[in-house]
């Protein structure tokens, strides 16, 4: 009864994305299904733009975002979306909890209570996981601005004179 119970539950996740997933690909819609992609690479941080074109052409693109030679620079994925996915995680193992707790109190269904266990466990050790990634943000960002020191900035006249003498080699 009770792998009846958790291969419904199985079923109740998996299924509906499978469904949407195969709803969304059709074979005809090949320049759809590409446009999907390239949005879905671009949501993960996986594109990399070309320089001076977007979507739906030309764009002016910041410098900052190319290196020397027009190298794009690869850059952390936004931290929006990283709070959300982690968020995600956490409510996610929450409602874990709360379901095998729930069933797992009903007479039947008291083998439900070591999966309430394990997810209790996951929770504590994701919940660590997160707090170690912070302190380990946090001291990065402390060594860094120890080791960082920040330079004066040149005055219009000098910076110009010293262009004018490399200029004139």
């Amino acid at each position: 009864m009770v792998l009846l119970i958790l291969g419904a539950v199985w079923a109740a996740v998996l299924v509906p994305p499978a469904l949407r997933a195969r709803a969304e690909a059709s074979p005809g819609d090949t320049i759809g299904s590409f446009h999907h992609q390239l949005n879905v690479l671009r949501r993960t941080g996986g594109y990399i733009p070309r320089p001076g074109f977007g979507e739906h052409g030309p764009v002016p693109v910041p410098r900052s975002s190319f290196g020397p030679g027009g190298i794009p620079i690869m850059t952390a994925a936004p931290v929006d979306s990283v709070r959300r996915r982690r968020r995600d995680v956490l409510v996610t193992l929450l409602w874990i909890m709360g379901a095998t707790l729930a069933l797992g109190l009903m007479p039947s269904f008291r083998g439900l209570l070591v999966l309430h266990l394990v997810a209790d466990a996951l929770f504590v050790g994701y919940v660590l996981l997160l707090r170690h990634i912070k302190l380990t943000a946090d001291t990065q960002r402390a060594e860094q601005a120890a080791k960082v020191r920040r330079l004066r900035p040149v005055p219009d006249g000098v910076a110009d004179l010293a262009l004018r003498r490399a200029a004139s080699r």
